[in-house]
């Protein structure tokens, strides 16, 4: 995921940065944030259900949940969860990087 999270906006800024197809650098920067945003929720929200359904199923609406059904969980929420850190991270240092030096580090600016 950390993968697709960073070759999805580089993939795209690397093509549009093709002399011979004349087209504007892609802000790579707002994909990066976008897709950040996006594995978080997804990561929250997906083990989230999962939670819900097994409180439905037993009747547990207000109680505490068995450590197997926290564990299933954590375990869906944690690649999520990870590539969004990395991802943070990365577009951290390219936010810091464009504070300090005035433009992002990849050639041709945005």
């Amino acid at each position: 995921m950390i993968l697709v999270g960073l070759g999805v906006p580089f993939g795209i800024y690397g093509i549009t940065c093709i002399p011979s197809l004349n087209l504007d650098p892609f802000p790579y920067p707002w994909l990066l944030w976008a897709i950040t945003a996006i594995y978080f929720l997804l990561g929250f929200i997906i083990a989230d259900i999962q939670v819900a359904r097994h409180r439905r199923k037993t009747k547990n609406f207000d109680g505490k949940i068995e450590e197997d059904v926290r564990d299933k969980a954590w375990s869906i929420r944690f690649p999520f969860f990870f590539a969004s850190a990395v991802l943070l991270t990365v577009g951290s240092v390219f936010e810091i990087w464009a504070f300090v030096a005035g433009s992002y580090p990849l050639p041709f600016s945005i």
